[in-house]
């Protein structure tokens, strides 16, 4: 793991509060579509590609399958096949998968 600049931590440090304010303000809404379009998640969105390690972090920690929309908008792919549609497990293991495939670590 590289060491942390202060580039670095002030990017985790964004991503962490916009997490906790995604999970608290959307995680009782019905659809990930619905939760896909909160503000905060989007502000996570436009971090852009320094931010896809804080996800697959986040991702694999929580299993939390929501991280999927901003996956597939930061990287332009989409390692969830059809058969994995509704099986978060399957579609958690497709993305860390991918992003050890391409290198990403966290």
């Amino acid at each position: 793991m590289q060491p942390k600049t202060q580039k670095t931590e002030e990017l985790e440090t964004t991503f962490n509060e916009l997490v906790e304010v995604w999970y608290k303000e959307a995680s009782y809404w019905s659809f990930s579509s619905q939760r896909a379009w909160h503000t905060a998640y989007m502000k996570i969105i436009n971090l852009g590609k320094p931010v896809l390690p804080l996800i697959f972090r986040e991702l694999e920690a929580s299993g939390n399958s929501d991280w999927h929309h901003a996956l597939e908008i930061i990287t332009g792919a989409n390692p969830v096949t059809e058969d994995m549609w509704g099986k978060r497990g399957a579609a958690k293991r497709a993305w860390v998968a991918w992003a050890r495939e391409q290198g990403y670590r966290w």
